[in-house]
This record gives C-alpha cells, structure tokens and sequence, in this order.
C-alpha cells in the first residue's frame, strides 16, 4: 500500500500530511535543531540490524557525529527530512549533506523503521532528496551495503546507478545524477 498525501492549508508551507491507507498519520517536515531528544528516541527504537544496514555498524545509541550535525544544521549545506507520528515521534529519517570538497554532489542517507516499513514512505522520502538535490543542481551519492537489496531496489527505481567500491567490496556506492 502506498502512502497518501494529503494537502493541508493549515500546516506550514515545508511540511505535508501524509496518511497511509490504515489510517496512520504523518507529518512529513524538516528536521530542527531541537529535535535532538526525538531523533535520539528514534534510534533506540531501531533494530541493531536497521543500525547496521544504514550506519554500517551497530550502536544502540545514534552516533556523536549525527548529533553534532543536528546542533549545526546549515541549510546551505544540509537538509534532513523527517516523518513524525502523532505523537510526536519521528519514525524515519533521509538527509542529504553537502561536502566541503568543492564538487557538485552530495552524501545522502535514509532509514525508515520497520513498525512503518513497505508504505512507500521510503519512496517519497528519496523523492524529497532528489528534489531538493535537482533544486540545488547537484548529485547525489551514498553507500549502501550489497545485501540491503529493498534500498538498492528503491535507489534503481529512482534512477539511480549501483557500482562496486573499490576498497570495500561489502558496499556499493549509489550515484543520483543531478
């Protein structure tokens, strides 16, 4: 089942309603800095295989390094996109993030829990990323492991491409162009 959107002129103009067919809400809107506390709930309530497939490693708490981007989020350089329940929570995550390296493109990433998983909310989130990686001209890249076949298929479906990195054959680097 696919997720609805919903217009709502009431919500601010960066956020969306979305409804899934069950019936289950979302607010689909940038992440801000103070959400912190949400983001760090969220994490714990990740499986340590979800961790894996999307940090490449396990941890039970979210990385020192996730916490100091969301502290300096920059919207020249970043944009995190969240879906929140109606309680507040935030139950998946993409973001993209500009590097300093001088070149047109840059890193994203997504995770969206399982208690949420296999509505197309994935899918719109990506659709999110490159819409605002087209808007600022640049490409897209990421890793992803060869065994996350459900985020390799999403990432073709979206056109992306998938080759081998060299150093690390575990991983694919998945490339969006702008």
């Amino acid at each position: 089942m696919a997720a609805c959107r919903l217009n709502n002129e009431d919500a601010l103009q960066s956020s969306e309603v979305i409804r899934l067919p069950d019936g289950r809400g979302f607010v689909l809107r940038p992440l801000h800095s103070d959400d912190l506390a949400a983001l760090q709930r969220a994490f714990r309530r990740l499986t340590p295989e979800e961790v894996e497939l999307r940090f490449l490693h396990q941890s039970r708490e979210l990385p020192a390094f996730i916490e100091d981007e969301v502290r300096a989020l920059d919207p020249a350089r970043d944009s995190v996109f969240v879906l929140e329940d109606s309680a507040g929570e935030i139950r998946a995550v993409a973001d993209l993030h500009v590097e300093d390296s001088g070149t047109p493109e840059a890193e994203f990433g997504l995770i969206v829990g399982q208690a949420i998983a296999g509505h197309g909310l994935g899918t719109l989130l990506m659709q999110h990323l490159l819409a605002e990686a087209r808007r600022r001209g640049i490409a897209l890249r990421g890793h992803v492991r060869r065994d996350n076949a459900r985020m390799l298929e999403l990432c073709h479906a979206l056109g992306g491409s998938a080759s081998v990195e060299p150093d690390q054959p575990e991983l694919l680097s998945v490339r969006f162009p702008p």
